[in-house]
């Protein structure tokens, strides 16, 4: 039943399918608040649609992680005092993403008395984007009826990133949107990554090295919807970030499987850039 609800999660994050169709390609250095209609943060061709459409929220992933006894990293959060370094959009839509990441490990992991502060920092950057109804008193009250019940809350920070999803396509802002997603899809691998590679590793686990490797592909997937905004320096700068992860996957080749030595390389790149975006940089 918990794979089934994952995986219907996973189809929902399918969003912004049928956005415009109006024509630019850059995110505003203004506060998103004050664009909502401004047709820089669209593309053309409905091509923001086919791209996220195959980038996944990161249950899945963390649901494998659990799965195969890697333990609970308490570390490997983005502590919540952190959200004191988010001034800019930017960075208040990367880390909007990433907090989203972790209350799904929190979720994930059963750890239930950590969703509410997860939930108060991810309200505060939704706040901050103008995406009030993502965290609006009635979700808050979702969060707390299921407060222990791993199945309803999984299906509640769907809905909330749902509301994120609707407001920011609703609004023309597919630019933030992009971020958004771009941050929690980067957390779910590092979450992944990180928490794998100070494991023990054994049968039970060995299969994580083919669901590490295989996100090479969202990442390419990530890297193309990003290079729809390139001209704003900052996400020209995260791309050439990425593209630095993506240099250490290619060298796995072929039909090979990472190892050790490989998901080592690979985490020690994406953890370099995840904490350069939590440190607000």
């Amino acid at each position: 039943m918990q794979k089934i609800l994952l995986l219907s999660l996973m189809a929902g994050w399918m969003f912004l399918a049928s956005c415009g169709n109006e024509k630019s390609h850059k995110i505003p250095e203004t506060d998103p608040a004050s664009v909502a209609g401004d047709s820089a943060l669209l593309l053309n061709d409905g091509k923001v649609g086919m791209v996220i459409s195959d980038i996944p929220f990161p249950f899945e992933i963390l649901e494998d992680l659990h799965d195969s006894r890697i333990p609970f990293d308490q570390k490997a959060v983005n502590p919540g005092s952190n959200i004191a370094k988010y001034n800019q959009y930017n960075s208040k839509a990367l880390n909007l993403g990433i907090y989203g990441a972790d209350l799904a490990y929190v979720v994930t992991y059963e750890q239930f008395q950590q969703i509410g502060a997860y939930v108060k920092n991810a309200k505060k950057l939704a706040d901050d984007l103008n995406i009030p109804f993502a965290f609006n008193q009635e979700m808050l009250d979702k969060y707390n009826k299921f407060k222990d019940n791993k199945d309803s809350l999984s299906r509640v920070v769907y809905d909330s990133y749902n509301a994120v999803d609707k407001t920011l396509k609703g609004d023309d802002r597919v630019g933030i949107a992009a971020l958004v997603v771009t941050g929690s899809w980067l957390e779910g691998l590092y979450l992944s990554s990180h928490t794998f590679v100070n494991a023990d590793k054994s049968d039970s686990n060995n299969g994580l090295y083919n669901t590490i490797g295989a996100q090479k592909q969202s990442l390419g997937i990530v890297v193309k919807l990003l290079e729809e905004y390139k001209k704003d320096p900052y996400v020209a700068k995260l791309i050439e970030e990425l593209k630095t992860i993506t240099a250490q996957y290619d060298q796995v080749t072929g039909n090979a499987v990472m190892d050790e030595k490989q998901l080592r390389l690979v985490n020690e790149k994406v953890e370099k850039l995840r904490n350069k975006i939590v440190e607000g940089l």
